[in-house]
C-alpha cells in the first residue's frame, strides 16, 4: 500500500506520531499514516511541502496524523471490578482517613464514557453533599468535544459491562444522554501523559488509566505512570490496564489482587520502620593468632561437586537489575536461560514476553504468552507461585488472556 509515497515521508509521519503519543513503533497504524499522507498530496501538495510542514509536532498535519492514529476503543463501565473496588474499598478507606471532598481523573479518556462512569461511581457512595469532580483527558480535541455533548449510542453500552450506578437517561428512543447531576461534576481537557498534567488540575483520590499505555514504548510508558503516580493525593489509588505494567510503580503499593492491577500512594503516616532505610552494621574486627607452619605434606582436596543452578528467584532478579540499568540484551540473556533452565517458572515466562514485546518482537512474545497461559491454566487460581513478588496463578492466567485477546484483536 506504501508504493508511490516518498520513504522519507513515510519515516517522519512516523517519528511525529511516537513523538506526540509515545506509542510504539508497532502500535502505529500503518494504514493510517498512509491515508492521511495520500489525502494531503490528493490536495495537490507535493511531498517536499508536506515534509516541510512535519518538522513542526504542532502543525495541523500533525495533529491530523495523531487523530488518525489514535485508539478510541471506550464503553461505559468497562473493567466493572474497578469501579467495584473503588465503591466497597476505596471510598470508605478514603472516607474513614477524612476525606472532605473526592476527585477522579480518567486519563486518556477518549470520548468521556470512563470519565462519567467515575464520576457516577463517586456521586452514588460520596455521603450526601460531599464534593465530587472529575476530570477526562485526552490528546484527540474531537473526542473531548463528543465527551462534552454527553449523547452516545448503543455502541457505548456493552452487556458485558453492567450499569453499576445511574449515569444516563433514554434520550430520542435509541440514544442515551448523560444524567444532568453527572454532567455537573464532569469536565474534559486536553493533555498529554507524556508530560505532567498542569498543577492547576491539582491531585486526585482516584486515577483511572486502562488500555492506554498498552500501546506506548517502554520509556513513555515509564514517564507516563510517574506523572500518573505524582498526580495522586496520600493516599490515593491508581488503576491500570491488565498488561501495561508488569511490577509495582515507584512510590506506591500495589492494593488489592494482583489481577485487578490496583495501586496506592500510602500517606505520611503509613511509612513503617520496614520502608525506612536501615544502616547496615559493621562487623566487629577478629583477631585470631596466626596459624603455625606445619611440616605435613598438603592434603588431596577431593574435587567439589559442580554448582546446582540458581533458583529461578535469582535468576529473575539478576534481570531485573539489568533491566533497571538499560541492559536489555543482558537482560534478555538471563531470562531465555531462565527459561530454558526452568520452562514452568510462571514469573519468567511473563518476564521474557513483555521485555519482547516492548522490543517490538510480539511474534517471539506470543508463543511465551501461550505457554505462561497453559501452565497458569493448570495450577489452582489461587496457588501462590514464587518469584520476586509471590501472585497467585489467576495472576498470570490473567496477563496471558489480556494479551492474546488483545493481539486478536489488533
Amino acid at each position: 500500500m506504501s508504493a508511490g509515497l516518498d520513504p522519507r515521508l513515510l519515516a517522519r509521519a512516523r517519528e511525529v506520531v511516537a513523538d506526540t503519543t509515545g506509542f510504539r513503533d508497532d502500535a502505529i497504524a500503518q494504514e493510517a499514516v498512509e491515508r492521511v499522507l495520500r489525502a494531503e498530496l490528493a490536495r495537490g501538495r507535493v511531498p517536499t511541502e508536506v515534509l516541510s510542514e512535519l518538522q513542526q509536532l504542532g502543525s495541523p498535519l500533525a495533529y491530523t496524523l495523531v487523530r488518525a492514529v489514535l485508539v478510541g476503543e471506550t464503553y461505559f463501565f468497562r473493567q466493572p471490578e474497578h469501579f467495584r473496588y473503588i465503591a466497597q474499598e476505596g471510598i470508605p478507606t478514603a472516607l474513614r482517613q477524612g476525606a472532605l471532598h473526592l476527585r477522579g481523573w480518567s486519563a486518556g479518556c477518549a470520548t468521556g464514557e470512563e470519565a462519567y462512569s467515575l464520576a457516577a461511581c463517586l456521586l452514588a457512595c460520596a455521603p450526601p453533599g460531599m464534593p465530587v469532580e472529575v476530570v477526562g483527558t485526552d490528546l484527540h480535541e474531537a473526542s473531548l468535544e463528543a465527551a462534552r455533548r454527553g449523547t452516545y449510542g448503543a455502541w457505548s453500552r456493552r452487556e458485558s459491562a453492567p450499569a453499576l450506578h445511574p449515569v444516563y437517561e433514554l434520550h430520542n428512543g435509541r440514544q442515551v444522554s448523560i444524567l444532568p447531576e453527572v454532567r455537573k461534576v464532569t469536565r474534559f481537557a486536553p493533555a498529554n501523559l507524556l508530560a505532567p498534567l498542569p498543577e492547576r488540575f491539582g491531585q486526585f483520590d482516584f486515577i483511572l488509566c486502562r488500555n492506554v499505555l498498552t500501546y506506548f514504548s517502554p520509556s513513555a510508558r515509564d514517564a507516563a505512570v510517574v506523572h500518573l503516580a505524582r498526580a495522586l493525593a496520600p493516599g490515593g489509588w491508581l488503576f491500570l490496564g491488565t498488561v501495561e505494567v508488569d511490577r509495582t510503580p515507584p512510590g506506591l503499593t500495589r492494593e488489592g489482587p494482583p489481577e485487578l492491577q490496583a495501586f496506592r500512594k500510602p500517606r505520611p503516616e503509613e511509612r513503617t520502620f520496614a520502608q525506612l532505610p536501615v544502616e547496615k552494621p559493621v562487623p566487629a574486627l577478629r583477631l585470631t593468632p596466626a596459624p603455625r607452619r606445619l611440616s605435613a605434606p598438603t592434603p588431596v582436596l577431593p574435587t567439589p561437586p559442580p554448582s546446582p543452578p540458581p533458583p529461578p528467584a535469582r535468576l529473575h532478579l539478576q534481570a531485573l537489575e539489568r533491566i533497571e540499568e538499560g541492559n536489555v540484551a543482558g537482560a534478555t540473556a538471563v531470562l531465555e536461560l531462565l527459561v530454558k533452565q526452568a520452562p514452568d517458572y510462571l514469573p519468567g515466562l511473563l518476564e521474557l514476553a513483555l521485555l519482547r514485546e516492548r522490543a517490538g518482537a510480539r511474534d517471539a512474545a506470543f508463543p511465551l504468552m501461550r505457554a505462561l497461559r497453559t501452565r497458569a491454566g493448570q495450577l489452582p487460581p489461587d496457588a501462590l507461585v514464587d518469584g520476586p513478588e509471590a501472585l497467585p496463578a489467576r495472576f498470570y492466567l490473567a496477563s496471558a488472556d489480556a494479551y492474546l485477546n488483545l493481539g486478536a484483536l489488533e
